[in-house]
């Protein structure tokens, strides 16, 4: 049918976010932290919706010393885990549409511009009002004790609110508004997934005395979860769903889509010196992005470091170019040195470069068909991220995060 003026007003009508469920506890009450939440069947589908937002708070009380170190990426490593998958009836089985740590996916909406779908704020330990957190950047900041405000590590009491959004679509730039015709393209619907839809949320460890999510702890520190603004209970996350209306004569006007995206840890490849070192091979899938993050850590997926490699400099470490390579000769993305690739941020998406991130972006210009046709490589080839690798530590290693495609949207209004 041809669309009007009122059909292109209904194509994406966005609603307040939806109560799930809140207060589900997580960190283990006491001084190890941990712990998991686990909803199935919980999921309203009555309206398709385009995402999932996570609200995560509670306090962190270090007590007696300070930590030797702290962690960059601080109070975002708390949830080492966050899963979404469900059965979809089109791919008849199971499907992960998100597998990622809180701070690496926090990061990655903000790579998408300034606002993203995120916010964190947290008081100062010596107490005061909560405070948003800086911006990251370059130094993200450094991660000294004291100073880094995602968590400074001295004793005193830190009251946290973390906030992201989980979008099914492919990140748009600083807002789901922008591109109203993606959007509804990822919709998770009644239709597909039923109520098989999964949350799975892992919590990690920190105790005193020892290395965790959060850095070093000294021998005599102590570390207590409480909830936020109490000195009992546990840190809790709060569920919603992101729902959106559409207009009665397009609802079946488009069968959506299904984006996926898993985080894969790399150790071995960015641990030994080497040229065209295949770090990750990646799944043959139309592949709107790749992001990727190097570093050092002993727990992962906390970076105890975050580094963007430099052939002579206090960082020596890590991949000092990146790139896509089909098969073993042909370049998708060439291997360039890698702040080549991380001009990407201000050039396309108005954003400073973030210390330890990259990208390697087919969507520029906000459309999901650019993604290169990683289904179309022919059997035997592969799909691979490479890089040249400079001399690095045992505790050297990255993760990527490859956003696939796995199935296409189509339908009328696909055609528009």
């Amino acid at each position: 049918m041809p669309l009007n003026r009122q059909h292109l007003a209904d194509i994406y009508r966005p609603l307040s976010a939806k109560q799930v469920s809140l207060g589900l506890p997580i960190l283990t009450a006491g001084s190890s932290g941990g712990g998991q939440i686990s909803l199935t069947q919980a999921i309203d589908l009555s309206l398709p919706i385009r995402g999932m937002r996570f609200v995560f708070k509670g306090r962190v009380v270090v007590g007696t010393a300070a930590f030797t170190s702290v962690n960059p990426e601080g109070l975002l490593n708390l949830l080492s885990s966050i899963i979404i998958q469900g059965t979809n009836a089109r791919q008849q089985g199971n499907l992960t549409l998100w597998n990622i740590d809180l701070a690496t996916a926090w990061v990655i909406q903000r790579l998408m511009g300034p606002a993203g779908g995120s916010f964190f704020m947290v008081t100062p330990p010596g107490g005061g009002a909560l405070t948003e957190v800086p911006i990251p950047t370059t130094p993200f900041p450094a991660g000294a004790v004291g100073s880094n405000p995602y968590f400074q590590g001295s004793t005193g009491t830190y009251d946290f609110i973390i906030g992201i959004d989980f979008p099914f679509h492919p990140h748009q730039s600083n807002s789901y508004g922008r591109e109203p015709l993606t959007v509804p393209q990822y919709l998770v619907r009644n239709e597909e997934w039923k109520d098989s839809l999964q949350l799975l949320i892992t919590g990690a460890t920190q105790a005193g005395n020892s290395t965790g999510a959060l850095g070093v702890a000294a021998a005599t520190t102590t570390v207590t979860y409480t909830a936020f603004g109490s000195g009992s209970g546990s840190p809790t996350v709060d569920v919603y769903s992101l729902p959106v209306l559409m207009g009665l004569n397009l609802k079946d006007q488009i069968l959506p889509g299904i984006l996926s995206r898993v985080s894969t840890t790399i150790n071995t490849p960015v641990q030994s010196a080497g040229t065209n070192v295949a770090l990750v091979n990646m799944q043959k899938q139309p592949t709107p992005r790749v992001f990727f993050k190097m570093g050092t850590g002993t727990v992962s997926p906390s970076f105890a470091t975050l580094i963007d490699a430099v052939a002579n400099g206090p960082q020596a470490t890590g991949p000092s170019t990146l790139g896509v390579l089909l098969g073993g000769n042909r370049n998708v993305r060439n291997k360039v040195d890698i702040f080549a690739h991380k001009f990407q941020f201000p050039d396309i998406y108005l954003r400073e470069p973030v210390q330890g991130y990259n990208i390697m972006d087919f969507m520029e210009q906000g459309n999901p068909d650019a993604a290169y046709p990683g289904q179309d490589i022919g059997d035997g080839a592969t799909f691979q991220l490479v890089s040249d690798v400079l001399g690095t530590t045992s505790n050297g290693f990255a993760l990527s995060v490859q956003e696939q495609i796995l199935h296409q949207p189509s339908g009328a209004l696909m055609d528009f």
